[in-house]
This record gives C-alpha cells, sequence and structure tokens, in this order.
C-alpha cells in the first residue's frame, strides 16, 4: 500500500486516534497489550449488598403489560415467541432476529453454530480474534453472548405464565454456565465491550422481569452482580478503543453499561466514576453522533436503531435514579424520527437496507421482524413527544415496556411522510402521492468513518415492493470476496468507473479518500419530484472522473434516472441495477428488466442520451465473482437479479433509466423526451444541466 494512502488514513482518523489505532494494533499484534484484569481488590469490590442490588428497573409491570398487548399481539405471533422461549432452553435461539441457531444442550459458548468449529476459551481477547479463518465470523459466536433469547424467554413467560417457572430456571442454569465458562479477559466473549454492554442490559432485563419475580429461581443476584462489576471493569479498562480508534454505537452502549452499573450499583468505590463518566460520555455524544438532521454518524439505519435502544437504555436508567433524561438526549432522539419515519415503507415499517447491517437488535422487545422499526420509533416518539405515531399493533410492546401501559395513551398523531431531504448526512427521499411509492437517494459528503461504498445509490418503492434494493452486509468476517462484494460501488445501484471502487478499501472495516459529494438541487412538485447531485469519489484517478446523477419521480409510477460520466479520456463505466425478490425476464433488445412483483410488473429500461437501447446483462445468485444477491437478514442471503450496463467511450457518456410500472411508451426527439404509462406521461428536456421543461399530463 502506497504511503498516501496510509497519509490519507492519518489525516482523516485525526494524529491521535491513529497514533491511538496503531499502538493497539501493534500492542494486540505482539501480546503487550494487558488483558488480565484482578478486580478482587477495594477498588471494585463492597460488602454484602443484596437488598439494594433487588431493586427493581422501571419497565412496565408484568401483568399490565400482558394484559395491554394481549389485544395487539396475533395469536400466531404469540405462539412463535413461546417457540422461541423453548428452542432457546435447549440451546436454540433466533440468532440475528431471524434464523435459528443450535449452539447445544448444554449450550456450548465458544461453538460457531454454521461451521461447527470452536474458539478456544482460554486464550486472551489479543490473541485468539485474530483467526477468523479457522473458526468462521466470530459473530455467529457472539450472538449466543448477546443474550437475545434472555428477552425472549422473560416476555414468554409474561405472556405464559404457566411456563415462568420452567424459564426462568433454564435462563438461571445458562447465565451461571456462561459465567463459569467465560474467566473474565479470555475467549472471544471479552474481546469488545460492547458486546460486554449488550450482554448486560439482556442480563439486566431478564432479572428484572423473569428472575426477581420467580421464587423458584436459585438465588444468582450474587453471581449477576459480580458479572456486572466484571463487565463495568472490563469496559472501563479498554474505553479509549471506543472513544478514540471507533468512536460510533460502541461508545454509546458502553457509557451507557458503565452509566448503568454504577447507577444501580451505588455502593461500589468506582460506581460514582462509572455513572459520572458514562453520562458525561453520553451528553457529549448525543450531539456528536446525532447529526443537525437527525443522521446518524456510521449513516446505517440498522446502527441508527441500535444508538437508539440505548439512548432508551440511558433513560430507564435515568428513571431508576429518579432523575430526567438529559435534555441533549431526548432532542438527538427526537430529531432522528424525523429522518427515520420519512424513510419508513408505511406498509410493513422497513426502510432502506442502508449501510451495515449486522442484525443487530440490542433489545427485541416485540413480535415484529427485526425489519420493522415501528417498535422503536413509537416508543422514542412517545418519549419525546408524548405521541404515537402507529395505530395499535404488535409494535406498541416496545414502549410498553420501556414507559410502561400507560404510554399506549398517548394521542395518535400517524406521520405524513412527503418529500424531504437531510443534508448534512445525505440522504435524500422523494415521495408520491401515495406513500406506499418512493425512492430515496444518497448524495452528501461523507463526514465520519463509513463502510458502504455507495454514493448516488438509489432505492426504489413501489406499492410497498422493494423493487430495486441495497443489497445488505450479509457476513462481516465471512470470506474476503463476500465482504468486498456487499460493501463495494459494484453491488450497489449506482456506478462503477474502470473497474475502481468510490473509495479506497485500506483493511477489512477500513476505508480511506472518504467521498465527497453535492447535492446540486432538489424540488418537490404536486406531480413530479427532482434530486440531482454529483461526487467526487473517482477524480484522484486518471481522467479525474464525475458521476452526476439526476433522479427524476413522475408521481407515483415513473422514475426517471439520469447519469452523466464526465472528465477525460477512455473509461469503462458500469451502471447496476439490483432488483428485489421477484421472478424476472430480461429483453436485451430492448434493454428492458421486467420484475414480477405482487403488486404487478415493474420495467427497468436502461438507453442512452439519444434514446437508444444500452443492452446489459443479467445475473443472479452468482458465486464466481459473487453477483446478484440481496442480504436483508446477517448471515443471509437470497438470489436476485442483478443488470449490469457498460460503456467503454470516450467521456462524457450518458446513461438513462426508465422505472416504471409495466412497460413504458418511450419517444425521443432531440432533447425532447416523453415516457407513457397507464396512468400518466411525464414529459422533459435532456440537456447537459439535466433535465429541464419537466410536465407531468394524466392518462
Amino acid at each position: 500500500m502506497r504511503l498516501r494512502d496510509y497519509s490519507q488514513e492519518l489525516c482523516e482518523l485525526g494524529v491521535r486516534g491513529a497514533l491511538f489505532r496503531a499502538w493497539w494494533e501493534l500492542s494486540g499484534r505482539f501480546g503487550a497489550r494487558q488483558t488480565a484484569l484482578d478486580i478482587s481488590g477495594g477498588e471494585y469490590q463492597a460488602g454484602d449488598t443484596t437488598d439494594s442490588w433487588a431493586q427493581p428497573l422501571p419497565f412496565g409491570n408484568a401483568h399490565s403489560v400482558a394484559a395491554v398487548m394481549n389485544a395487539r399481539v396475533p395469536t400466531e405471533r404469540l405462539r412463535q415467541l413461546r417457540a422461541e422461549a423453548e428452542r432457546a432452553c435447549a440451546g436454540r435461539i433466533l440468532a440475528f432476529g431471524r434464523w435459528v441457531a443450535d449452539y447445544g444442550a448444554p449450550v456450548d459458548w465458544h461453538v460457531n453454530p454454521v461451521t461447527g468449529l470452536r474458539w478456544d476459551s482460554s486464550r486472551s481477547l489479543t490473541h485468539e480474534i485474530g483467526r477468523p479463518a479457522r473458526v468462521g465470523d466470530v459473530k455467529l459466536t457472539w450472538e449466543i453472548g448477546r443474550f437475545p433469547h434472555a428477552y425472549h424467554l422473560a416476555r414468554a413467560a409474561v405472556f405464559f405464565p404457566e411456563q415462568r417457572a420452567r424459564y426462568a430456571a433454564a435462563l438461571s442454569t445458562q447465565l451461571t454456565a456462561f459465567i463459569q465458562d467465560n474467566q473474565l479477559g479470555r475467549g472471544v466473549h471479552w474481546t469488545s465491550g460492547q458486546e460486554v454492554a449488550i450482554r448486560l442490559f439482556a442480563w439486566l432485563f431478564a432479572r428484572d422481569v423473569l428472575l426477581l419475580p420467580t421464587p423458584t429461581t436459585p438465588d444468582s443476584a450474587g453471581l449477576l452482580r459480580q458479572a456486572m462489576v466484571e463487565g463495568a471493569a472490563f469496559i472501563e479498562r479498554h474505553f479509549d478503543y471506543a472513544r478514540l480508534a471507533v468512536h460510533n454505537n460502541h461508545l454509546v452502549a458502553e457509557a451507557t453499561a458503565l452509566f448503568a452499573v454504577g447507577a444501580l450499583l451505588p455502593e461500589l468505590p468506582r460506581s460514582s466514576a462509572w455513572r459520572k463518566r458514562g453520562r458525561q460520555i453520553l451528553d457529549e455524544q448525543a450531539d456528536r453522533q446525532f447529526y443537525a438532521d437527525g443522521g446518524y454518524i456510521q449513516q446505517s439505519h440498522n446502527y441508527h436503531r441500535v444508538a437508539l435502544q440505548v439512548m432508551l437504555w440511558a433513560c430507564a436508567i435515568t428513571r431508576a435514579l429518579r432523575d430526567t433524561p438529559t435534555r441533549s438526549w431526548l432532542r438527538a432522539m427526537e430529531r432522528s424520527l424525523d429522518l427515520l419515519v420519512a424513510h419508513q415503507s408505511a406498509t410493513d415499517g422497513r426502510l432502506p437496507n442502508y449501510g451495515a447491517n449486522d442484525g443487530a437488535l440490542v433489545s427485541p422487545l416485540s413480535c415484529c421482524d427485526f425489519s420493522d422499526f415501528r417498535p422503536t420509533l413509537q416508543a422514542v416518539s412517545v418519549l419525546t413527544r408524548g405521541e404515537r405515531l402507529y395505530a395499535p399493533g404488535p409494535w406498541d410492546e416496545e414502549a410498553t415496556w420501556w414507559l410502561g401501559p400507560t404510554a399506549l395513551d398517548a394521542p395518535l398523531r400517524p406521520p405524513r411522510r412527503r418529500s424531504a431531504s437531510f443534508p448534512t448526512t445525505g440522504y435524500h427521499v422523494l415521495r408520491g402521492l401515495d406513500e406506499a411509492s418512493f425512492c430515496t437517494f444518497r448524495c452528501g459528503s461523507l463526514r465520519d468513518r463509513f463502510s458502504q461504498i455507495d454514493m448516488l445509490h438509489v432505492d426504489v418503492w413501489w406499492k410497498g415492493e422493494n423493487v430495486l434494493v441495497d443489497a445488505g452486509s450479509y457476513l462481516y468476517n465471512g470470506p474476503r470476496e463476500w465482504h468486498h462484494h456487499f460493501t463495494g460501488t459494484a453491488c450497489h445501484n449506482t456506478i462503477e468507473v474502470d473497474g475502481l471502487d468510490q473509495m479506497l478499501r485500506l483493511r477489512q472495516f477500513k476505508v480511506v479518500y472518504w467521498t465527497k459529494a453535492r447535492l446540486l438541487q432538489f424540488q418537490d412538485h404536486p406531480h413530479w419530484a427532482l434530486a440531482e447531485g454529483e461526487h467526487y469519489g473517482f477524480r484522484r484517478h486518471p481522467g479525474r472522473v464525475v458521476h452526476r446523477r439526476s433522479v427524476l419521480y413522475a408521481k407515483d409510477e415513473t422514475w426517471v434516472v439520469i447519469d452523466r460520466i464526465s472528465g477525460s479520456g477512455q473509461h469503462r463505466s458500469r451502471l447496476h441495477w439490483l432488483g428485489g425478490p421477484y421472478p424476472y425476464r430480461y429483453n436485451t433488445d430492448a434493454g428492458e428488466l421486467t420484475l414480477d412483483t405482487a403488486a404487478g410488473p415493474f420495467s427497468v429500461r436502461v438507453l442512452d442520451g439519444e434514446g437508444h437501447v444500452r443492452p446489459g446483462d443479467v445475473a443472479a445468485g452468482q458465486e464466481g465473482p459473487p453477483r446478484g444477491w440481496l442480504s436483508r437478514y446477517y448471515g443471509e442471503k437470497m438470489s436476485v437479479p442483478s443488470l449490469f450496463v457498460t460503456s467503454t467511450d470516450e467521456v462524457p457518456q450518458t446513461f438513462v433509466t426508465i422505472l416504471s410500472a409495466g412497460p413504458p411508451d418511450i419517444h425521443v426527439k432531440k432533447e425532447g423526451w416523453s415516457v407513457m404509462t397507464q396512468s400518466a406521461t411525464l414529459f422533459f428536456r435532456l440537456t447537459d444541466a439535466g433535465p429541464t421543461d419537466i410536465d407531468v399530463a394524466a392518462g
């Protein structure tokens, strides 16, 4: 790698962060980093404090939660919850909110459930984590260590109280086994402070909702208390890694865990320091990590939800202290609502699969699908605005746990989703008259560490169907070719030039030359909307190529995406469109991909600037090299159609993609274009400056 690239990393990470990261990597490689941690001394221990430890957290009363939610959760979903709890008793847990992973009975805490291979629990974190090729993706083992099934068991006991004693006994046995089998600072479950934090949150919820109210449960209060102290001490020891080298949702999760342990165990000598430091970091990061327009530092919808759930934990802890949340926390959560709701599908609560998606759901507190954001957004809305976004349904459960059943008495104010631009984050949404049809557009300079190389990507939703999609993440630590595929430019709905990514992948989770981009215009009119922008990610290469994209939306059934590649010289430009999981067919002569969706046929046709067909090729489920895959859930992928249209010419080059309900009737005469569908005709002039003289006629 060139010295210039490492200099760029130094510039983007900052001198202090870069020096710390270099020390961290080197000390881990050569075994110099201290991992042993003795918490037996007076700095961490106090006398018998069982009474104070038994004080409950401010979660909704279990009987009241069941009473109000039984009418809101469909019977079939409650049966599924019970089935998840039954499987968890036997070591088979719902992993990443989606698929069942078998860890054995008794649970093998160090196994990869997919490969069947094991991590060495006796090795220190700095040695064992560096061997993913042997065992497989470490996240597949981390998932059991996060204890998502603790929520399933506790919640199932609330809805099926006759099983409470059995579920409590099973969870208590697993908690005891985990603590005994995972020595502090040894093995993969001690490689990340965030993993420790998420585990502590799960244990706190289960303790409050399931273990304490169950008299037949073996007394595990002392063991849990010791585990909380160990977790907080570990996080404190390695806190600078999250603060200086990572600086994202890891930091807010670890700060909240410190705050929680310091608040719930006030008699410990370190409690005051943990409580103070955790809250101080949360105060700072509420303004730093949550952008002014409501976006989140990682530009990932899933990680945005992770951060919101962590902030809900912080607010719950303040209630346990009989205190109030810091105003900056509430402001950060409230402005997040506007951005996330603007991107949300009104039909099923999903959002585009933007950014890194590792299947994380800190607190699974509803029977809704993992991809449904309504549970968390409902809770945040009630907390910050005192109003509900959604009519009664299973998504109400999360708000009920965090805020109590009376939260559901808040007035209902359904969102009015309209076209919206979020320039700080670089997210833009073009909405139709029907909320079920919209598109999203990525265009804005990156401000912080990023992973998905996707500038000018477009997602399209038509009648509730996500017809053009973001591929997702699949696996973080699987085979390199898969990780590179799902994060790279070629996988996204944008243009790759000369086989290059918009940014340089320096290491597995590190990119440099953060993409600079500029929104050129954003307009919303009664019958059409337009967003246009360009990015400069290819300018550092010969030819200094600039990619400009215009997205014109004729409400509600036609999109025209115009791509212009400018610069100098001859270049190979490849436009990519990734379809959703639908039957498809491709007509090479017409340059048209047709997706047969539940709402009807949806057409993708690519032309040049004069209206001539640009033929392409379609592949789905291709293994080598990977192409035509969609991963909506971590560790799971499905075959979908991938359309490549390539041009190798002198620049400028122009691609015009017509997206419409059914096959459109397209006419081009010089600069004048008309695109006719069954419901309307779109007229525009295509000039070097983009589409102008736009009009939409009904019929």
